[in-house]
């Protein structure tokens, strides 16, 4: 047991090792990824009113929704960033210990051996990850069984991508923010359908009917994209989906 505990101490204080990666590779796809990231939530969000949105899709709407669930992300790594300053001390500790060298004088030879950051500063910074990402699942109101489920794949995508292989990491993370992606537009979905929001909209070609008023009692916004409102009428069961660029207006029947 103690020889166990021994190799495991041994093994925290290791310097870690990390894989091999192609970076480029990682962010040419993240290019692709992140705005099909963003059309997978705007359609799933659109699945519980039954629209489709295809008809409607505009390539700006993907990158300003990611935008929109990307500011709240910020904010909390902002404030759990500062957790990372208790570490700070000793990573300037173990940058200097990394300038330092053991040389072994072989002939005219020396060999040069570098300590870089231990295995349990890795899994720190892990640590408060998890930690924001947890806050971030609990802000939305997540259930307790998917918040296990979501923090279970986030620390398995990054020992997997840290410690196995990058490319395998990278798609268990893919998998996981297309999961949170789903899940999100329907907690977002049904968190409007409760609250049925109203304000006042009016567009040029209908300034004498509002399309919408503040307090309006059958009437609420569904969704705002970039050139269109989706408008529902829950008295006549139909949806209103105006354009801002054309000022048109389409309507159809829903449940």
């Amino acid at each position: 047991m103690k020889e166990k505990i021994r190799n495991w101490v041994e093994g925290l204080n290791a310097s870690y090792q990390p894989t091999e990666d192609k970076s480029l590779v990682k962010i040419a796809e993240l290019v692709l990824i992140l705005p099909a990231l963003g059309l997978f939530y705007i359609w799933e969000y659109f699945n519980n009113y039954k629209i489709e949105y295809y008809l409607y899709f505009e390539f700006e709407d993907s990158l300003a929704v990611l935008y929109q669930n990307l500011m709240p992300v910020i904010y909390v790594g902002v404030i759990l960033s500062l957790l990372l300053t208790m570490l700070l001390p000793y990573i300037v500790k173990v940058k200097y210990n990394d300038g330092t060298t053991d040389t072994q004088i072989t002939g005219s030879q020396s060999a040069v051996q570098k300590k870089g950051f231990p295995n349990f500063l890795v899994i720190c910074v892990i640590s408060i990850a998890l930690t924001g990402f947890y806050v971030l699942l609990q802000a939305y109101q997540f259930t307790l069984v998917s918040i296990v489920i979501f923090l279970g794949f986030a620390a398995l995508a990054s020992y997997l991508y840290l410690f196995v292989h990058k490319n395998i990491g990278f798609g268990v993370a893919i998998l996981l923010v297309f999961m949170y992606a789903e899940k999100r537009a329907n907690i977002d979905a049904q968190f409007n359908l409760t609250n049925k929001p109203t304000l006042n909209i009016v567009l040029k070609q209908h300034a004498d009917y509002p399309i919408l008023t503040e307090g309006d009692k059958f009437r609420y916004l569904i969704y705002k994209s970039s050139n269109y409102y989706f408008i529902k009428n829950e008295q006549e069961k139909r949806i209103y989906v105006y354009s801002i660029s054309t000022e048109e207006m389409t309507s159809f029947k829903t449940e």
